[in-house]
Formats: structure tokens, sequence, C-alpha cells
């Protein structure tokens, strides 16, 4: 990931609470503030996508991810999604490309609402479509269109968050009619060194980055490790997942930059995941991490020593492929992730 001062930032959101007084969920609908827009429930996740030359709340071509981690309830900028497509083994890069359309770095984001079961799109309103739920509660989808790359391929991003999984957002992955052939549609999340994650849990048992990376002391990007869907824990109802956590019971206790709150996490630990529903997730599913040892453009060490940064579960690209992508105060236990052996 790649970020400076103003990560460690609180937007604020509301207090705690995602329902009304009627029991129906609050959700927010493409709010607009310095940054760009918001969509998400109340207490529970909210996502945003970025607006102008310089948004406020960080680089272009990323997806923000922020959760009511400070006190009364206030969002915290957790992590980011970037996309990165594939195209004859080149990696486009949502956030580092320079854009066609104003030449600024980062290619631009924008929302439209979900199409309806019909295939049809206003494109006009932002705030999303809502729509009940055949199980009961409701869905919010949203379709964000993604700037073509320089590679060659153009994806947009079906949004979709339900009233009854307020943690977490799904993201469907659709190629353009003018995208070059993709070999993956990688989603990745780009900034774990904010709440420095370094345990990553699979199927009874924790890899950890201290020790993946024992001697790793320099100022880029450590190789990225996989482990295969062998390796990956399996959910109650049949789907798969991995979690990134960090390994301190109180990382609001630690300031990286003294006397600022240049990547401060200010917050309470949470657990981020990615996941696959049962029936969305194919053999050659796997999981990616890198990390690093200072965090970006300083030499500044990373307290604790070296963190995942890019959290990616990958597979090759299929029309309409499914990411679930989630941010949640339950411990990866609580979400069916089975603990490692007693050491």
């Amino acid at each position: 990931m790649r970020v400076p001062s103003w990560c460690g930032a609180a937007l604020v959101c509301g207090a705690l609470g995602g329902m009304t007084a009627s029991g129906a969920p609050e959700w927010i609908r493409g709010v607009s503030d310095s940054d760009g827009l918001s969509w998400g429930i109340r207490g529970g996740l909210v996502w945003g996508i970025p607006a102008g030359v310089r948004p406020a709340g960080g680089p272009r071509g990323l997806v923000r991810l922020r959760y009511p981690t400070l006190p009364e309830g206030k969002l915290d900028l957790i992590n980011f999604i970037a996309v990165e497509p594939i195209v004859k083994g080149a990696r486009g890069l949502s956030e580092l490309e320079r854009s066609r359309l104003d030449d600024a770095r980062g290619l631009r984001l924008w929302a439209e609402d979900s199409p309806g079961p019909g295939g049809e799109s206003s494109g006009k309103d932002l705030r999303g479509r809502r729509s009940r739920e055949a199980a009961g509660g409701e869905s919010l989808a949203v379709l964000v269109r993604v700037e073509k790359f320089a590679n060659g391929a153009h994806v947009s991003l079906a949004v979709t968050q339900r009233s009854d999984a307020p943690d977490e957002i799904e993201l469907a992955v659709r190629a353009e009619p003018d995208s070059a052939p993709l070999e993956y549609c990688v989603l990745t999340a780009t900034m774990g060194n904010k709440a420095r994650t370094r345990l990553l849990w699979l199927a009874g048992e924790d890899a950890s980055s201290l020790k993946l990376y024992p001697e790793y002391k320099d100022d880029g990007f450590a190789p990225h490790v996989v482990f295969g869907l062998d390796r990956l824990a399996r959910t109650a109802t049949g789907g798969v997942i991995a979690a990134i956590t960090t390994d301190e019971a109180d990382p609001a206790a630690v300031t990286p930059f003294p006397g600022r709150a240049h990547w401060r996490y200010a917050g309470f630990p949470v657990t981020q995941y990615w996941r696959k529903p049962a029936g969305a997730w194919r053999d050659d599913l796997h999981v990616a991490v890198n990390g690093r040892y200072t965090y970006w453009m300083s030499r500044r060490p990373i307290p604790g020593g070296i963190a995942f940064e890019n959290f990616e579960l990958r597979e090759r690209f299929h029309e309409g492929q499914r990411f679930v992508f989630g941010i949640t105060r339950k411990t990866p236990r609580e979400l069916g992730i089975a603990p490692p052996p007693a050491r």
C-alpha cells in the first residue's frame, strides 16, 4: 500500500447501531464529502470511492473501507481495495497508473445505480439500488465503473451489501465489452500495515509475517507468499475464508510517528477477511500476501516488526466472479476458522 499522513484521520458517520426505530437498516447511500462518495450501514462497514484530482481520503483508484473502531462509534479508514487486472502477464494498477482523462495519478472510479433484474441502469441514481431479499432484510447495490487500464483491461465492480451482513461487501467483477481478455482481475486489500496485521488465519493454522520474513529489513515490498486451496479454511455453509489480524492486544497504544497521527491505528482490533460463498469458488483459488518492514515512502520501521501489506484472494478470471471482503469485531474463530493446535 502507498499512504501518506491522512491515513490516521477519523471520519464521522454517527453512533453505532445500524437499525432505525422501526427495525429497518439505516443505510448510507451515496453520501458526499471532500473525499468522494460513501455507502454502507451505520454501525457496520462503510465503503467509498474517491472524487476529484486530490481526494482528501487518500490516493485515487482505490475503494475505501471504513469501520466504526473509534470512540463514540466514529469511523476510521482501515484499508483500501485496489483493482489490478492481468492481461498477458502485465498487471494493471488502479492506484498508480495515470488517468487518460486528466493525466493525474490513479484511475478514475465512478458510480451508477446497479442494473435491475431486466439489466436496466439509469446511470444517475448514485444512492444505489435498494432491494428486498427473499430471505428477509435488504440489500444495497452500486455499480462501480473503472477507467480502462493501460494493458487493455476494462472492468466494472458490482458492489452489494446486505443488511444481515453489515460488516462485509460483495464485489462481483465483470469485463466491459471492449476489454482485452483477462487472465486475472486481482482485488487486493492494500493497507495491512495500518492495522499492523501479522497473522494470516488459514485452516487450523496461522501464518505469521514475522516467521515468513524473519530476515527482511529492506524498505520495499517483501515477496508474495501463496497458500493454495488446501490451506484455506471452510465455513459452515461450504464457503472458503481467510483472515488477517494484528498480533497486538492494544494497537491504539502505539504511535508510529511520535507527535503525529501519521499511520496511527487508533481504534480497537478487528479481523479483516476475504471469503468466497459456497458454489462461487474454483479449484485454483488461493491466497497471496506480501509484507513491509518500513512504512510506505519512509524508512520508519513498523513498530513490532514486519507486517502484511497486500492481502489477496485470487482465482483465474471468469465473468461475474464474486469476492466478499469484511471487517468485523469477531475473532477468526467466531467466523468459523478453526484455531491452530496448541503449541
